[in-house]
């Protein structure tokens, strides 16, 4: 099978203190006013109508792959090779100008894409029923909520068939109901020859949808193989990564750090919470499994003092099905959200399909003829 997608060698710096000036970048030849590698020298393959998964914890460069891959943004050494067109759905907005309306905007993605006008024309109809937006084709994009961005951006992306799909997990945006039509979408797309790069932290979708993939580790590919090799050789890696971070920590009863426990284990989360001077400071913990909404959730306050000082949650028991979730905390009064650690539940039975919900409930069940 004939590739789609090459990295050869890639690495890639983001400059210090924002982008430099045409002319610097023209003149300059040290690396003084880069910060440091996003990616480092990444190599794989992606083969020709094949659905390809870049997995890993969060800050491990994904992203930066998808962009280079997307062309959205050059590698700083190596070599990025591309057989067709490129769709890219990186984040919500991405690709969209604001200040033009739906209809515009459908058009210009096209032209970008090398799609001709009567093509374009044929497939009007079918993205803008896609999107559900009819109603909102001549408003500019800037008034659409972040939602109905996404549904653009994906029904543009996906119904012009380029030959390279590239989606990052601004899915995570949209709302149930749309995510499973964008997963039918994409496996529409795969039996029609495209190839698909996809990220997400939900790794039963990744499981469900990829056949091959890479885990990416610190700007680096740790492991590259069958989705489910990959998928099992990030387990392992959650397993022997430490349960701190500068955020916080996951711990045991013992006060040893977590990174697995059974359905119905206890959980104790830490904070490092900086106090207002003046008055308490709200704090908040949450468990998500990929997906931009709280599939559990705690929260206190600190009262008011000078020194930092550590919040302390113990979940007595938490009725999760096997998988892998991530733990938020907000512990300012802007209420902004950053991602302090991970763990899996392992239970006998595999990860949960896709169409399940993450939180085990238990339930009576008895079947008759």
């Amino acid at each position: 099978m004939s590739w789609a997608l090459r990295f050869e060698g890639v690495s890639k710096r983001y400059p210090v203190g924002g982008y430099r000036s045409l002319r610097t970048e023209l003149t300059s030849r040290s690396t003084a006013a880069l910060g440091p590698l996003a990616l480092d020298d990444v190599t794989f393959e992606v083969a020709a109508g094949e659905a390809f998964a870049l997995i890993g914890p969060n800050g491990a460069g994904k992203s930066t792959a998808l962009r280079v891959a997307a062309q959205i943004t050059a590698p700083t050494s190596g070599r990025v090779r591309v057989r067709g067109s490129v769709g890219a759905l990186i984040e919500v907005g991405a690709g969209i100008h604001h200040e033009l309306t739906g209809r515009e905007n459908i058009y210009l993605y096209g032209t970008i894409l090398g799609v001709a006008r009567p093509e374009l024309r044929r497939r009007f109809d079918e993205i803008v029923a896609f999107a559900e937006l009819e109603q909102w084709l001549d408003v500019p994009v800037k008034r659409y909520s972040s939602g109905m961005q996404l549904r653009l951006g994906f029904a543009v992306a996906a119904g012009l068939e380029p030959d390279i799909l590239v989606v990052d997990e601004a899915l995570a945006v949209g709302d149930a109901r749309f995510q499973v039509r964008c997963l039918d979408r994409m496996a529409d797309l795969l039996r029609t020859g495209t190839t698909i790069v996809y990220v997400s932290h939900d790794l039963a979708t990744v499981a469900s949808l990829c056949r091959r993939g890479v885990l990416i580790v610190g700007g680096q590919v740790h492991h590259e193989g069958d989705a489910a090799e990959v998928l099992q050789a990030y387990l392992h890696w959650l397993d022997g990564a430490a349960g701190t971070t500068p955020g916080g920590a996951l711990v045991d009863d013992d006060g040893g750090p977590v990174s697995a426990i059974r359905p119905g284990d206890a959980l104790t989360v830490r904070v490092a919470v900086r106090p207002s001077a003046t008055a308490s400071t709200p704090v908040a913990i949450a468990i998500r499994d990929g997906h931009p909404w709280n599939l559990l959730a705690s929260m206190t306050s600190v009262p008011a003092g000078d020194a930092p000082v550590v919040a302390t949650c113990r979940l007595p028991s938490l009725p999760l099905a096997a998988g892998v979730y991530q733990v938020w905390t907000s512990s300012d009064a802007d209420g902004r959200w950053e991602q302090i650690g991970a763990f899996r539940v392992v239970a006998d039975q595999p990860p949960r399909p896709v169409w399940l919900p993450p939180v085990d409930v238990g339930g009576e069940w008895s079947v008759a003829p």
